[in-house]
């Protein structure tokens, strides 16, 4: 009896020694746990406050450009009034003769923070406004032209295509003239419809800012480019169908140079902005803006492009732009504001005014007469050959 109580005892004893070696495991684990879970918690705390504080900004974001578009919207409309009781009626002559439909290039991240804007300011003034984007939205006016995989800068080219021709298919009878324009791209709509009354839309013949490359002249396309119905006919239904006229859409060329080849091998004439307004020869076309172009002690660096790319020598200084300019490039939508309100809202009491007299009307001879050139004349060097200028 005894013996068995001693046997009990020892077994007591191992169990007890045995516990206590497995104490100290249990915290341990807890310890890997509690561990686990906290850096678990931090890291899911850490992606939920870095995506909220995302969300406050795009949220920010979208109220700022929706309270400066309502409160622009606000004071627009309103002055609007005013403008509408001080409207000549060579105003009205002027939209109602010259119908230009406005081709704007952008892309779905832009819709807000660039195109809503050109559709607050100068896009109204159009007489049809058009978005090429490769989505659809309604509320701004975009239609879209190609896949978001074919809307980057080397696809460009087959945008701009695409874009023309859903242009032509859809509204070709209904307007006289056709405006391609960037999102950044700022048009006075007065002086282009002004500039443009004197020629005659079933004329083919396209004007813009003129540049030269590779023995091509070619319109910039920052600075925005107008054909006329009959030369927006001809590239559209000729141009594009036949690869020896115009670059394949599948090539990485600039836009506008290849607009320009297109456009001259179907027989358009391209004249510089400096002539679209008898007797001024002063550029009406900006690829830069103003500022670059006024700043006469400017030093070039990233835009000695237009010193070299310009085929005539380019003025500088206060004397550089025709005071009726019509397009300029590079601007931000706090500056589109701006100029809306200079231009359209400011007055200044006192100072005289020209009178406003519609130019004479250009028939088609005398627009071959006066623009044909060794360089843009059909002498045997049609069609033109594309190169890569990239």
């Amino acid at each position: 009896m005894n013996r068995l109580m001693e046997q009990q005892r020892a077994c007591a004893t191992v169990n007890k020694d045995a516990k206590s070696t497995e104490k100290p495991l249990l915290p341990f684990k807890k310890q890997l746990q509690f561990l686990y879970g906290y850096v678990l918690g931090f890291l899911m705390a850490l992606i939920t406050l870095l995506c909220y504080d995302r969300f406050l900004l795009q949220s920010a974001q979208l109220r700022q450009h929706s309270t400066a578009t309502e409160n622009w919207q606000t004071g627009y409309e309103s002055a609007l009034q005013q403008l509408r009781s001080e409207e000549s009626s060579l105003q009205q002559q002027l939209a109602a003769e010259v119908r230009v439909l406005c081709m704007v290039l952008t892309t779905p991240t832009l819709h807000e923070t660039r195109a809503a804007h050109v559709k607050a300011t100068w896009g109204k003034r159009c007489t049809r406004l058009v978005f090429l984007s490769s989505e659809a939205d309604e509320e701004l006016g975009a239609v879209a032209v190609v896949n978001s995989t074919a809307d980057t800068y080397d696809m460009l080219w087959h945008k701009v295509r695409q874009g023309f021709s859903y242009v032509y298919d859809e509204y070709y009878a209904d307007y006289d003239w056709f405006l391609k324009a960037d999102d950044d791209t700022y048009i006075i709509m007065e002086n282009l419809r002004y500039s443009l009354y004197a020629y005659d839309p079933e004329v083919p013949v396209f004007f813009g800012y003129e540049l030269l490359q590779q023995n091509v002249t070619y319109m910039s396309g920052g600075a925005g480019y107008v054909l006329s119905r009959e030369a927006l006919s001809r590239v559209v239904r000729t141009g594009f169908n036949n690869d020896t006229l115009c670059p394949p859409a599948n090539y990485a060329l600039p836009e506008d140079y290849s607009m320009s080849i297109c456009l001259q091998n179907v027989g358009a004439l391209p004249v510089d902005g400096r002539f679209i307004q008898s007797g001024v020869n002063k550029q009406t076309f900006f690829p830069l803006q103003l500022i670059d172009f006024m700043n006469s002690n400017y030093t070039l660096s990233n835009i000695d492009w237009i010193e070299r790319l310009t085929p005539y020598t380019v003025d500088w200084g206060l004397n550089c732009c025709s005071n009726y300019t019509i397009s300029i490039h590079y601007m931000d939508p706090t500056i589109m504001y701006l100029y809306e309100f200079f231009i359209y809202h400011l007055r200044t009491v006192g100072l005289p005014q020209q009178p406003e007299i519609l130019p004479d009307k250009i028939n088609s001879t005398e627009l071959w007469n006066r623009f044909s050139s060794d360089q843009n004349a059909t002498d045997g060097r049609f069609p033109l050959k594309w190169v890569d200028v990239l």
